[in-house]
């Protein structure tokens, strides 16, 4: 299924705390914390200095910038003054026995490419390449391993796993959960640190939750995936005694008619999470941020700039927050932390640094986390009334998302083990015809859970059900996806001229059946371009290719060519262009016996071969050409040739002929 967008707002907000500094320091996992800094910036060695007395920290790590205001890099100097130096001082402490990487005041976050910005912080997660190589565009394509894809509608959250941990498994990436001690003064950066010693292991305060609608009748997939992750963390808090405040206003709290602040009272908000504004901080006077609140809030640009301007990092650590996170440029939602899964692990005891890394989706992405990921806000064996928490009852999809045609296994998980004689759970599908299940299934006596399959069709159009379970007065539901296998058509090049032949390609969601795909293709006008009837994707591959060619064109048209299967349609637009995109000379009016050039852009690359322009003069007296072509090498667009015009006044008219184009460019001679 495509990736949606995201367009959104969260908040996580944490209380009063009783514990020292001194018991803080105490923290073993110090010695698995390296905080980086710029050796050659006085403040970023203050921050450096501070964080290193506070939490005992051992290891360090200095770089050193040619420019220390600067708030992005291009990749080059990403790897030479960043990365290069960071791995020397990880290889140094052992780069296995090193869990959180801490940028202390660092100014550069972001690395700019042709494709997009990234997240600095988000790339040295994944310093030693092991989750990735490539630079992502348009977005990541795979999770890495530490994360934990829980199912907030289903209610379903795998156990928690410390990065530590995780770093003991087999076939882990060696990644590292990287935060940064920042914002809009170094002062505000030191006080992470001492908020977070207040705080630690004693997060009191209101819970605020704000959606934009109602969860009822709404899919966990997409945006929906977001509105879910919010009720299941205003759910998880509300379990544990927290004072919950849930809006589903579509505007967000500060802004009518949804409340003016939260909670009512002012009092200190222990977390906040809500959709959505963009590039925008509501407040001050919306949230009273106790020491140790954590926050986070879903947009595009939540984290634009930690230290200045719109967004909500920014001024949310201006008025107290003490742990943050957001995006630093366009992300999409996918890539975005969970605040249900964030929510239930730090419950559990987790610290922030595990708990946002396991619940953030993708590596070498946009992400920026603000603060000290040692802050571990409930003590480690969680709160009394959570443990509890861990035998909720569930209704869990093996495969949430699969091809029309294919089967999944759902699991009811109950709270308490089932009855002597076993429990009978009714199951229903929203739509048999798309996805079936059993009319029922029984958890057999002091069991805890049954499995049951799930039968699918093959269907012409993404499809969305419900699956749902009900025993008792209890009802659990979870959302599956049925995908048409046909995934999309592409194409080599979007723009065609001069009758250049093409590839397109074929793309599907799995691995095409027992027998092949037989994909039947079209073109919307065959007199500009030509594709075969059919192409068959050959059984247990995902894609295939076929030949389009295409003609010569004096103006610029379109055509669609459309993939067909099993009901399901896919198109794209191919650009069918003059050969020739300009012409000119370097100078249009030149004095007797200067050095001219006449030049040419074609509107693709030239083919194998070259590609032969003619020329005709209509006048060469005036501008004596050494040749009557130019020959455009592979793969370029770019031809020229020059040549001293000759005497004047007069002029001279040059036309460059190819793929069934001319044009024209008129040169004056003083």
């Amino acid at each position: 299924m495509l990736l949606e967008q995201l367009k959104t707002r969260l908040f996580f907000l944490s209380g009063v705390a009783l514990l020292s500094p001194a018991v803080f320091a105490a923290d073993p996992l110090a010695a698995k914390t390296m905080i980086v800094y710029v050796s050659n910036s006085p403040d970023s060695v203050t921050v450096k200095d501070y964080y290193l007395t506070a939490r005992s920290i051992t290891n360090s790590c200095p770089i050193t910038l040619p420019d220390m205001t600067a708030a992005r890099v291009n990749l080059a100097d990403y790897v030479t003054y960043i990365r290069n130096p960071i791995r020397s001082c990880l290889n140094a402490a052992g780069a296995g026995n090193i869990l959180y990487i801490v940028m202390a005041y660092v100014r550069p976050f972001a690395i700019d490419t042709n494709l997009y910005s990234y997240s600095i912080d988000s790339y040295l997660s994944d310093i030693w390449d092991q989750y990735s190589t490539q630079t992502f565009y348009p977005v990541p394509t795979a999770t890495h391993r530490y994360y934990a894809p829980n199912q907030s509608q289903g209610n379903f959250y795998l156990p928690f796993q410390s990065l530590q941990a995780y770093r003991s498994t087999p076939r882990s990436n060696l990644i590292y959960s990287v935060w940064r001690l920042d914002g809009p003064t170094k002062e505000i950066a030191k006080g992470l640190v001492d908020k977070a010693t207040t705080a630690m292991n004693s997060l009191t305060g209101a819970v605020c939750i704000d959606r934009t609608r109602s969860i009822s009748g709404i899919f966990d997939s997409g945006y929906g995936q977001g509105d879910w992750d919010l009720y299941r963390a205003a759910t998880l808090f509300g379990q544990t005694g927290f004072a919950v405040t849930e809006d589903q206003q579509e505007s967000e709290f500060g802004t009518s008619p949804a409340p003016a602040k939260c909670p009512a009272d002012g009092s200190p908000v222990a977390f906040f999470s809500g959709w959505y504004s963009l590039n925008n901080y509501n407040g001050p006077g919306v949230f009273n941020f106790a020491p140790g609140a954590i926050g986070i809030h879903l947009d595009s640009l939540a984290a634009a700039d930690p230290r200045s301007g719109a967004n909500w990092s920014a001024n949310a650590l201006q008025n107290g927050i003490t742990v943050t996170a957001g995006a630093m440029a366009e992300p999409y939602l996918e890539g975005i932390p969970r605040p249900g899964g964030i929510a239930r692990n730090l419950l559990e005891g987790a610290n922030v640094g595990d708990a946002f890394l396991r619940n953030t989706r993708w590596l070498k992405w946009m992400i920026l986390n603000i603060g000290d990921p040692l802050y571990r806000p409930f003590p480690a064996s969680g709160l009394p009334s959570f443990n509890a928490l861990g035998n909720q009852a569930s209704l869990y999809l093996a495969v949430p998302e699969l091809v029309g045609g294919g089967s999944t296994r759902g699991t009811v998980n109950l709270a308490d083990a089932a009855p002597a004689g076993g429990l009978t759970v009714s199951l229903s599908s929203g739509n048999p015809a798309v996805a079936s299940v059993p009319a029922s299934i029984v958890v057999p006596a002091n069991a805890r859970s049954a499995s049951f399959p799930i039968t699918t069709t093959m269907v012409p159009d993404t499809a969305f059900q419900f699956i749902t379970a009900s025993f008792g007065a209890a009802t659990l539901q979870n959302s599956l996806t049925v995908d048409p296998l046909l995934s999309g058509i592409g194409l080599s090049s979007t723009t065609a001229s001069a009758g250049m032949n093409i590839t397109g390609a074929i793309f599907l969601n799995a691995s095409a059946p027992a027998g092949g795909a037989l994909i039947t293709l079209v073109s919307t006008d065959t007199s500009l371009a030509n594709v075969p009837l059919t192409v068959t994707v050959p059984a247990g591959l995902g894609r295939a290719t076929f030949p389009i060619t295409t003609s010569q064109v004096a103006s610029a048209k379109t055509v669609k060519i459309k993939a067909s299967y099993a009901g399901h349609t896919a198109e794209t637009t191919l650009n069918v262009v003059p050969a020739i995109a300009s012409v000119g000379f370097n100078q249009a009016t030149v004095n007797a016996g200067v050095f001219d050039v006449f030049f040419l852009f074609l509107s693709s690359p030239a083919p194998t071969g070259g590609a032969v322009v003619t020329l005709t003069n209509s006048n060469p007296g005036a501008a004596p050409l050494s040749s009557n072509q130019i020959v455009v090498p592979a793969g370029q667009t770019y031809g020229q040739i020059g040549f001293n015009a000759g005497a004047g006044p007069a002029s001279a008219a040059i036309t460059a002929s190819y793929g069934g184009d001319s044009k024209s460019a008129t040169v004056t001679v003083n």
